[in-house]
Parts: C-alpha cells; sequence; structure tokens
C-alpha cells in the first residue's frame, strides 16, 4: 500500500505540478510551480495555475514558506514546515502529494528545492489535517497547540506510518 501510495504521489507530481527552470535566488529558493489542478495547502486551496514559492526570511527562519500569485503582487499564504529528507536529491523542483479521495484537491505534503535531499514538509491545521487523514486514511502533520506531530483521522498522535506514537 505505502508502494502505491508512493507512485500515485510521483504520479500526481509530474501531473501536477511542472516547476519552472527560473529562479531569482538560491538564498530565498525562489521556484514557480504550476498546477493543473486545484491543490490544497494549509489553510488554503490554490486554483489551477503559476505560483511562486520561496523561503519568507533568508536570515531568521529557514522554515517559513511564502506562496504567492505568478507575479509575485497577492500573498497567498505563509506556511510553517520541518525538514522532509529524501533519500535522493531531484534534479528539479519536487512536490509530493498526499493521495486524496476521487473529486477532493490533493493536498501538498512538502516541496522540494532542485537539488536539496532536504526539503520543506507543510504542517497544517489539526482540523484540516483530521479531514485529509479520514479521506486518506494516512496520518498527517499537523500542528495543534505547540505541539506539531502526525495525527490520524480521528485526532490521535501516530508515527508517519500511521502507528500508534509511544
Amino acid at each position: 500500500m505505502r508502494v502505491l501510495n508512493t507512485l500515485i504521489a510521483a504520479a500526481a507530481v509530474v501531473a501536477f505540478a511542472a516547476p519552472s527552470p527560473a529562479r531569482a535566488d538560491e538564498n530565498d529558493k525562489l521556484t514557480y510551480l504550476t498546477f493543473s489542478g486545484p491543490v490544497q495547502l494549509p489553510g488554503v486551496t490554490l486554483p489551477a495555475g503559476r505560483y511562486r514559492f520561496q523561503l519568507a526570511d533568508t536570515q531568521e527562519s529557514r522554515r517559513v514558506i511564502k506562496v504567492q500569485s505568478e507575479d509575485g503582487k497577492k500573498q497567498l499564504a505563509m506556511l510553517l514546515t520541518i525538514p522532509n529528507q529524501l533519500r535522493d536529491s531531484p534534479k528539479d523542483a519536487l512536490v509530493l502529494f498526499t493521495e486524496t479521495a476521487k473529486g477532493q484537491p490533493n493536498a501538498v505534503k512538502s516541496w522540494n528545492y532542485p537539488g536539496e535531499r532536504i526539503g520543506y514538509e507543510f504542517i497544517y491545521p489539526k482540523d484540516q489535517a483530521m479531514i485529509i487523514a479520514h479521506r486518506t486514511h494516512q496520518p498527517v502533520l499537523a500542528k495543534d497547540g505547540e505541539e506539531v506531530h502526525h495525527i490520524d483521522e480521528h485526532g490521535n498522535t501516530v508515527n508517519e506510518k500511521g502507528e500508534a506514537a509511544n
């Protein structure tokens, strides 16, 4: 099942995200992502389109991602993340999705800048994470008060494999 979910996530990357090679500055990780359908991010659903993803503050916080319209004139989200490590460095920008039910926008799990194994896993509000977990039967990274952990569809703390946390 995990292999199937990974394949679905990889297929979703190919189908939904087509990163552009254009980057302004390696420090802020500016990347343009184009989505062919709507996608969920913590607290917001983006319609199909092209968006700017970049670090919000390159000096103080390396874990807050700013999402803007393609022209950078409209800020759409400021998103908290935790490090997410891949086995291999992606050649191009990589977006991983959490599989969702048919007819629901795919939920973005993480984003990796080209050439970097350490990426950015998005932290969802607990209510939104529970809805996604309920639809997918997979744990989702959530923030509940000051705590950040993976939760299942019932709001229980679990590990990334969905097993009860100790």
